[in-house]
Formats: structure tokens, sequence, C-alpha cells
């Protein structure tokens, strides 16, 4: 089937399509792909998928195969040489397709909800979450992979959760691994697989703006470190070691000792190197105001500037007024000062200005201007910007969005 044309038309961090991918790596099948703009799809597309207009399509030889378990399942039947998917068994190959129809029953949506709700609706997505984990970690037992010694159907249906995981846990605020080390071992397993690796997006895209928080710091400072990044799939023992309680970053490692979450780590910095560019005013009720306001960005605008993005209708509609009230709120503190503390950059600004490069997206899905509503805030982070600390350290306002535009897709918000 050397002449064979294959074309995978799909979007890069959706894991249904991963699975079409996977499933052709394995194969060793070369193929065409062509990334869809889910805004304006393809003519292609809505030839190939006139039913449900969506990705991914395997297309074979100009003949559409549709929905993503059904195309691994095609792919194996198809390409029978190499790396059998499915066992040969028929009570097994039936067993393998339940728990593929599992997992895209029962675990896809508590996973979406873990970061799309919050409250009692969010603790209920959890509990559903962690109970399908230990459900599928049961099924998996000693085996190294779902199907025994060989990696298979079920995982290929859900290795492409796995680049998630650490969403998940920021969204929902808990940690899995400790209590589902096997689980974590086979994912660990499938990502040293080549088929894997080079297919499953990098889950720090998330563009974190806690972590921006210390490179501010420290800039403004000017002080020299190294900094690593963390595949947040396969956290590495450093982070582990480092930040046992969260497992989560940013963590500041000062002469080997760990300075974990972000505004205790700007303060530190402050407190270490005094002789430059201090953050924090030297009067008691001035340094208690600066960490009321630090305290009040990561409690009110955080999860009401996540849900413009992640919610739609009336729930999206609250969440707007909610933050263009917690801009005023910030703008009134802010006043006429050119910065929160005075005429010197300093702790608010570095809690806050991090959350800046995300307004291009809050913007664009809650359709309003913050410099209509609030003009003296973005002259403030205008400012800001002009900082060498602060421009080199904040990810581009367009790559924001498009990572939005991502995880609208793969949870459905679209």
């Amino acid at each position: 089937m050397a002449n064979d044309e294959v074309i995978v038309l799909g979007f890069w961090p959706s894991m249904f399509g991963l699975r079409v991918r996977i499933a052709l790596a394995e194969k060793e099948v070369k193929y065409e792909y062509r990334e869809e703009d889910l805004k304006n799809k393809s003519p292609l597309l809505l030839q190939m998928n006139p039913i449900h207009k969506k990705i991914p399509v395997l297309i074979h030889n100009g003949k559409p195969i549709c929905e993503s378990i059904i195309g691994v399942e095609y792919i194996d039947e198809v390409w029978k040489d190499k790396a059998p998917l499915l066992p040969s068994d028929p009570y097994e190959r039936a067993q393998a397709r339940f728990w593929a129809d599992y997992i895209d029953k029962k675990f896809y949506w508590p996973a979406r909800k873990l970061w799309t709700t919050k409250g009692e609706e969010q603790e209920t997505a959890k509990k559903d979450f962690i109970e399908c984990l230990k459900v599928l970690e049961g099924e998996l037992g000693e085996k190294p992979y779902f199907g025994g010694d060989n990696f298979g159907f079920v995982d290929i249906a859900l290795i492409g959760f796995y680049c998630w995981f650490s969403a998940y846990e920021t969204y929902g605020n808990f940690s899995t691994e400790a209590e589902f080390p096997k689980f974590f071992a086979w994912a660990k397993r499938c990502m040293q697989r080549d088929s894997v690796a080079k297919s499953l997006p990098d889950q720090h895209m998330v563009l974190d703006m806690f972590g921006m928080r210390l490179r501010v710091a420290l800039a403004e400072k000017e002080i020299k470190y190294e900094y690593k990044d963390e595949d947040l799939r396969n956290k590495s023992p450093l982070l582990l070691q480092m930040n046992p309680i969260h497992k989560k970053i940013p963590v500041l490692i000062h002469n080997g000792k760990p300075i974990c979450e972000s505004i205790i780590g700007v303060e530190y910095i402050d407190e270490v190197w005094k002789d430059k560019a201090p953050f924090l005013p030297s009067h008691p009720y001035e340094r208690a105001q600066a960490r009321f306001w630090a305290d009040y960005i990561d409690k009110k605008l955080f999860d009401s500037g996540r849900k413009l993005w992640t919610t739609k209708g009336e729930e999206q509609e609250a969440a707007k007024k909610e933050f263009i009230e917690c801009l005023k709120v910030l703008e009134g503190a802010l006043g006429e000062k050119p910065y929160f503390g005075g005429d010197n950059f300093g702790f608010v600004d570095i809690a806050l200005i991090g959350f800046y490069s995300w307004f291009h997206s809050y913007e664009t899905y809650g359709n309003f201007s913050t410099e209509a509503e609030c003009p003296k805030f973005v002259a403030w982070a205008k400012r800001c910007m002009l900082r060498d600390s602060v421009a080199k350290s904040l990810p581009d306002q367009h790559k924001v969005l498009e990572f939005v535009k991502t995880l609208r897709h793969k949870f459905g918000i679209e």
C-alpha cells in the first residue's frame, strides 16, 4: 500500500485528532496533515464530513473515515502488518471497544467541567473525574498497557487526555499523581513512545501569569537566574522534590531552598535583594495594603477573567460585569498615580501586570473594550509594558489568544 494517499484533517491540540495521528505513527504510515481553522472550516472538511462538520477526518485514497475511534480501528484493519492495535480474540476486542467508549462517555465531561465550572458543580466534576481515574487504574492493574504487554487501542483512546492534566489540576485545585501512581506510570510509559511524544502538544503552553511575576521581579532586581521549563505532562524530579505539597509551578529555588507560590516568591525576592528597586513600601500599613491588593487580584480578577473565555450566555455576561467591576475597583486604587505604589513600579504592579497579556483574549470573547471602560488602567498597563523587565517576561497577546482558541475548541465551547 505504498502508493496510498492518506490525509488527516485535524486541529493540533484535539485529543481526538491525536488518536488518528498516533495510530498512523504506530503503523509507520506516512500521511499529509492539514490543520483546520475551525472558525473558517475548509471546503474539504465540509465535503468529507458533511454530517458533523468536525475534525478529525482520516481520508484514505479519497474516502473519508470520520470519528476518531472508528478511524483508529480502520487504520488497524487496513495496515495489518505492523503493530496490531486491537487484540485478535473477539471478547478482548469487545472489551477494548468498551473501555474506549467509557473514556468518551464518562471521562471527557467531568474533565471539561473541572475548568469551566466552580463551586458545587466543580466539586462534583472533581469527584466524578477522580472516580473515573480509579476505574481506569483498576482496569489497567499491573499491566504495562491496557491491552497487556503491547501499546494498543485503549492506550491510544486515552493518552491524548494526559497532556491536559496540568490544566485539570490547576483549575480543579487538586493533585492526582500521588493517588494514582499506576496510572501516571502508564502515562509516562506511553510518553516514551515516539508515536505519542511527537504527536501530543506541550501542555506547558499554558501561559502562566503567576510564573511571570517571579521573572519580572528578578529582572527588576537585575538578578541573573537559570530558567528551567517544566514539561507538566512529565513533571521533573526537581519540581516534585521542591514543591511536594502542590506539585505546581512556579517555584523559586535559592541556594537549594524552594520558595513556592508566586506572591510569596516576589516578597522573598524583595527581602533578600534589598539594595535595588524595593517592591514593598517601608511603612507597615502601606505594606499591608499592598498585600491586600495582591490578594484581591488572585481572588477576584483571576476567576472572572477565566470565565470570560470558558463560558457563554448569561454566565459569561455575569463574568464580564464582575470583571469590569474588578478593574474599576483596581483603577480606583490606582487613582492618578503612575503605579499602584506611587511613583515607583512595585509589588501590586508585579502581581497584576501578568494578566495584561490575557486581556486581548478576555476582550475578544467577552466582546468589550477595557480601554473604553477603564482608560487609566490601560494607561498604567502600557506604562508597565515600557519596562524591560515586563516586556521581556510577558508573552505576546496574540499567542495567548491562539492558546485560548485551542482550549475553547478542545472543550467544545466554540
